[in-house]
């Protein structure tokens, strides 16, 4: 059963707020706490909390989106969002990597989430994630980075070194974590340098390309594009996808996946 906004974690509730402010676009804590079933004090820090990550703007009128930062939201903000998605993705996709597999991971907030829940055996991670969580890996994993320029906005290793990492390894599986998916426009970001290390992992891997992508991400078109939704096997989402987006990937060749959350 879904849990009520009291028994909610804070996270879980910052998150729900502010997909609630995606949806209307402007609201008040009070018409916010009736909705979440809390406290109007308790959304109005949580208006604060937001407002200090850039993500809200507060007004006279009430609490809007922020546009601040309307073509590439910091790594730290989208880590805040859709955290129980990401959670149920970072599982489902863990299930594809099977031992002695040599995997891409592209750096991103749904991604970094999948190595904890690796349990496969003598796995090889090329990745240009500099936040790797070292201390939650097994010592069966081996990871490689692919180096590079840090990007601090995106949390990624890009440039010609990470790019020629990346062109000299042949992958099983890719895991590419994207802002945008469209049947039509393809793959695509905000980040030009992130576009070319994300094209590379999917030209280098031999065997299934899968993208880990929660359900707001469906139907966005960022400025570059990576590649087009042929270029891909598996989609991993969150169970709110909509059925109409579920067909139009299944008449594209492309197995859906609505992962569980627990």
């Amino acid at each position: 059963m879904k849990k009520t906004g009291k028994e909610q974690s804070t996270p879980k509730r910052r998150d729900a707020v502010y997909q609630f402010l995606q949806q209307y676009k402007i609201a008040s804590a009070k018409e916010i706490s009736k909705k979440l079933h809390v406290s109007e004090m308790t959304i109005r820090r949580d208006f604060e909390y937001l407002e200090s990550k850039g993500l809200v703007e507060r007004t006279h009128g009430g609490t809007i989106i922020s546009n601040r930062y309307n073509t590439t939201l910091l790594f730290s903000q989208k880590n805040m969002l859709h955290i129980e998605a990401k959670q149920a993705i970072a599982r489902s996709a863990a299930a594809y990597i099977q031992s002695y597999d040599t995997i891409f991971l592209n750096s991103g907030t749904t991604t970094m989430r999948i190595f904890p829940f690796i349990t496969a055996e003598h796995i090889k991670i090329i990745t240009n994630n500099p936040c790797v969580p070292l201390d939650e890996i097994s010592e069966n994993i081996e990871i490689i980075s692919t180096g590079g320029i840090y990007n601090t906005e995106s949390l990624t290793l890009v440039g010609g070194i990470a790019n020629t990492t990346v062109g000299n390894v042949w992958a099983t599986k890719s895991f590419i974590g994207i802002d945008g998916i469209d049947i039509d426009c393809g793959l695509t970001t905000p980040v030009e340098q992130e576009s070319y290390i994300n094209r590379l992992m999917i030209e280098h891997t031999r065997e299934k390309i899968i993208i880990v992508a929660d359900s707001s991400k469906i139907g966005k078109i960022s400025r570059f594009r990576v590649a087009p939704v042929t270029s891909i096997h598996i989609l991993i989402t969150d169970i709110n996808v909509s059925n109409t987006d579920v067909e139009k990937f299944t008449n594209a060749g492309i197995q859906v996946i609505k992962a569980p959350f627990l």
